[in-house]
C-alpha cells in the first residue's frame, strides 16, 4: 500500500500544505518588501519551479515516457492555466498581506477557495469525476465562513 492511498497520512499532507501557504504569503510579502513586489513574484516562481523540477526528476525516475508530448497535446487548454493562477495568487497576497494582515488574507482567501470548491464539485468543473450537490448543509456552512472570515477581519 502506498503512502498516498492511507487517508490519516494525506490528512497530515494537508496539514503541512495549510502551514505552507499561510507562511508562503509572509514570506513573499516579506520578500516584496526589499525586491519590490514584481520581482518577488518572479522569484517566488523561479524557485517554486527549480523545487518542482527536483520533485519531478525524483517521481518520474526510471519511468520513460515515450508517449509524453502526444499526452500533453491531449490536454484541454484550461489545464495549462495553473501557472497564471498561482502567479494571479502569490500576486495578490504579496499586494494585500502588507495592508490587511495574514490572517485576515488567508481567512479570506480559504473562505473564497472553499465556496468555490463547492461549486467545483457541484457542477463537476473541470472534469473532476465525483459529483458533491451543494447542499443545504454545505449552504450554512458557508454562511458560517463568511461570518467567520468577518470576526477574523474585525478582530
Amino acid at each position: 500500500m502506498s503512502l498516498l492511498e492511507n487517508a490519516i497520512f494525506c490528512v497530515f499532507l494537508c496539514l503541512i500544505g495549510g502551514i505552507a501557504t499561510a507562511s508562503q504569503g509572509v514570506v513573499n510579502a516579506k520578500l516584496g518588501e526589499y525586491s519590490g513586489q514584481g520581482l518577488s513574484s518572479t522569484i517566488v516562481f523561479a524557485t517554486g519551479a527549480l523545487a518542482s523540477m527536483v520533485y519531478w526528476l525524483i517521481e518520474v525516475k526510471g519511468r520513460p515516457g515515450p508517449n509524453l508530448a502526444l499526452m500533453l497535446t491531449k490536454a484541454p487548454w484550461w489545464a495549462w492555466t495553473g501557472g497564471v493562477i498561482g502567479a494571479v495568487f502569490v500576486i495578490i497576497i504579496i499586494l494585500t498581506i502588507p495592508k490587511l494582515g495574514a490572517g485576515t488574507c488567508s481567512a479570506i482567501i480559504v473562505c473564497a477557495q472553499l465556496i468555490f470548491s463547492c461549486v467545483i464539485d457541484h457542477f463537476q468543473l473541470f472534469g473532476i469525476p465525483v459529483a458533491r450537490q451543494y447542499t443545504i448543509w454545505r449552504g450554512l456552512a458557508t454562511a458560517t465562513l463568511i461570518g467567520s472570515v468577518a470576526i477574523i477581519a474585525k478582530y
